[in-house]
């Protein structure tokens, strides 16, 4: 139940225990697309690799060209990433940022939006909220998903280089062998060519050399015989 309702409810006594407290401003952080140093063995709960490579950045895609569509466990880490850190980071007690933006959904109903965050805030200000509070602590809410965005990005990286850049290193390797097998079987093909033909002329010489000697022994053993019919006739 939000701040919101346990304010408005009578029968529902405020949670006393945490009161509002001065958070230090900090600028909002800038998310970084750049690789993660060299030999850094980044990590991210929802990457998960081991022994990698040092990292060479994946694509940057920008934010207008990405899909819109958002996938259902991302939506529920950074919510938790937030409630996590709305419980148990001491710059977030009493009421900031997050209250004001659970409050002002319990009003929804109001349509007129400038209206619904000027209820949400004035409502909210007996527990402590103030503007500057509710700016600084919406900041550091920033900052805390941008470093957690850092630290995805970082370890993305590193298990792109893993799954991605070392496949396409290899396919690449593969696409020259497959070049140079081409290749050679080009040049084979021509030698296959070149032997058939030499082997063809080979066959007919030495096949043209047998039926003439063949030919010519034949005919001359005629000869002799029909020269041997003769003197056994003559003589």
């Amino acid at each position: 139940m939000s701040l919101l309702k346990q304010i408005l409810s009578p029968f529902v006594e405020f949670d006393k225990n945490k009161t509002a407290e001065p958070v230090v401003k900090s600028q909002p952080l800038v998310v970084r697309n750049d690789p993660a140093p060299l030999g850094e063995n980044l990590t991210h709960p929802l990457v998960t690799s081991s022994a990698i490579p040092p990292a060479v950045s994946a694509p940057v895609v920008p934010l207008a060209q990405r899909a819109t569509s958002l996938l259902p466990e991302h939506v529920k880490y950074f919510e938790k990433l937030i409630d996590d850190a709305n419980a148990t980071n001491p710059l977030f007690q009493g009421t900031d940022f997050k209250e004001f933006i659970d409050s002002k959904l319990d009003i929804d109903n109001i349509t007129d939006e400038q209206t619904r965050y000027n209820t949400a805030f004035n409502i909210l200000k007996r527990t402590g909220l103030t503007r500057q509070k509710l700016l600084d602590t919406a900041h550091e809410y920033h900052n805390i998903v941008g470093r957690d965005l850092n630290a995805f990005q970082g370890a993305h990286s590193q298990q792109y280089q893993k799954e991605v850049k070392q496949r396409e290193q290899l396919i690449q390797q593969k696409a020259e062998q497959l070049q140079a097998l081409s290749e050679k079987i080009n040049t084979l093909k021509k030698e296959i060519s070149q032997i058939s033909e030499d082997l063809t002329q080979t066959k007919d010489k030495l096949s043209t050399t047998k039926n003439s000697f063949l030919s010519t022994g034949e005919h001359k053993q005629n000869e002799i015989q029909e020269e041997i019919r003769k003197i056994e006739q003559y003589f």
